[in-house]
């Protein structure tokens, strides 16, 4: 009997691969239950965030195998995984081009908002990973200046140039976190964004998430916000998502529902990772992988033309390929949010992104917050 996989149907190029190895059920994620993943009795799961793979679900199961197409994993029990020897893999680095768009278009907005030209503001990256060198290497010619803070990364190679997380606090005007959500002791990042950082801040910093959301203590940020002890927030990822701290949103001057990877890029390395990882786990060799192509972009965000330098529309269509995607939800005022979206070649409806996206939470957050969703 050919071995039983569960895929997440949303994932591109997956269809059409492992036909002629594998017993393969499609569902949408929001069909991925605990109750059908139980019901077919697979051996491997081939998933996406929404889909949550705890110790409860995973011992009433024969799965042995987990691969994901995402970059974070903590939806699935590692633990767990390596006491029982069920191997699991995620795909790191898939969407880090994709945050890293996030965070300077974020930056870019607010500049035109605030009159705040990038070339005078120093930015913080708390995070070193594949999504803080991205970002690293795009905001080098936008921003005036750059400091990094990453101590696992300093100690494991000696690196001189990094700061620690206070000194970034107390000397930039832009913090950017880009850590995993982690709770171990000595390098903890659970609430790394917390009431004694945020007092080391000043008025005029500005906070971004598009890690974790626990890496933020919500109500020390609110706290901090309403006391104008920081400047404002950008944020992407939600501690408690999907049931998100509402009395912050009037504070967010620019908020996602956990939408800055969703790129056409990176859904297409998360399906290679996922591909190659499933192919390499069952030892299926000869499945041809050449006809999943990875979009690149075709011209680099810093060819932002020089006499537009803060424009948000020229940044848009430098990154298309993650606007095409995600759309792009802008705070309009504490009272109003809107939808606004970029005219560009490939446009899609927001309607038909939320139905491609799959995700219910997005849906839920965006008419919380009060985003117009067309019908």
């Amino acid at each position: 009997m050919p071995t039983r996989l569960i895929a997440d149907a949303s994932l591109p190029y997956i269809k059409g691969v492992l036909e002629s190895v594998a017993d393969i059920i499609y569902l949408p994620s929001q069909e991925i239950t605990r109750a059908r993943i139980i019901a077919e009795r697979a051996e491997g799961l081939l998933i996406r965030s929404v889909t949550r793979c705890d110790s409860a679900l995973l011992e009433e199961t024969p799965i042995r195998f987990i691969a994901t197409a995402t970059a974070g994993f903590d939806h699935i029990d590692a633990s767990y995984c390596s006491a029982h020897g069920i191997e699991w893999h995620n795909a790191p680095g898939c969407n880090a081009r994709g945050v890293a768009h996030w965070v300077l278009c974020a930056l870019s907005w607010m500049a035109i908002q605030q009159g705040r030209p990038l070339k005078e503001e120093r930015l913080g990256i708390v995070g070193v990973g594949n999504v803080g060198r991205n970002l690293l290497q795009m905001a080098e010619e936008v921003v005036g200046e750059i400091l990094l803070c990453d101590p696992p990364r300093a100690e494991r190679e000696g690196e001189v140039d990094f700061h620690s997380l206070d000194h970034l606090a107390e000397h930039c005007s832009l913090l950017s976190f880009h850590t995993p959500l982690t709770r171990e002791k000595r390098y903890a990042t659970h609430h790394l964004i917390n009431s004694e950082l945020l007092a080391r801040c000043s008025p005029r910093t500005i906070v971004l998430n598009a890690a974790r959301g626990g890496v933020a203590d919500s109500q020390a940020l609110l706290e901090a916000l309403k006391m104008g002890r920081v400047g404002s927030a950008m944020i992407d990822c939600w501690e408690g998502e999907p049931h998100i701290k509402e009395e912050l949103l009037p504070f967010v001057s620019y908020a996602t529902p956990h939408i800055a990877g969703f790129s056409a890029e990176g859904k297409a390395r998360g399906s290679r990772s996922v591909l190659e990882d499933t192919l390499r786990f069952f030892g299926w060799e000869g499945v041809d992988l050449s006809r999943i192509k990875v979009p690149e972009l075709e011209h680099p965000f810093i060819t932002i033309p020089s006499e537009h330098p803060f424009w948000l529309e020229e940044v848009f269509l430098q990154t298309s390929h993650t606007i095409r995607q995600t759309e792009v939800f802008l705070r309009k005022n504490p009272s109003d949010f809107e939808l606004h979206r970029v005219n560009y070649p490939f446009h899609r409806e927001p309607e038909a992104y939320i139905a491609i996206g799959g995700n219910a939470y997005q849906r839920e957050v965006l008419q919380r917050i009060g985003f117009r969703i067309p019908t």
